[in-house]
């Protein structure tokens, strides 16, 4: 698990994700799939609250070093807009 601090500490991977525009597949709420850079695996996203605390997860290689990666910004930017807009209605 991964905690979601600010958009500061996400800065790299959300970069990267600007530059590589993965795929992103809704699962479920808070739950999401993408594709690696080359496409040819599918990562799973997951976010989670505990608290006050965001967490995610991914389990590409960097996420389960427990880092950041352009998978997660990428699920993330697509789960806000979605929490956006069921908050919205």
């Amino acid at each position: 698990m991964i905690e979601l601090k600010s958009k500061e500490q996400m800065a790299k991977a959300i970069k990267r994700a600007r530059q590589l525009k993965p795929f992103v597949r809704v699962r479920g709420f808070r739950w999401y799939e993408v594709k690696s850079s080359n496409g040819e695996a599918v990562y799973t996203v997951h976010f989670y609250m505990s608290g006050k605390q965001r967490l995610g997860e991914c389990n590409c290689k960097a996420g389960e070093r427990g880092l950041i990666c352009y998978h997660l910004a990428g699920a993330a930017a697509l789960h806000i807009g979605i929490a956006s807009m069921r908050q919205a209605a």
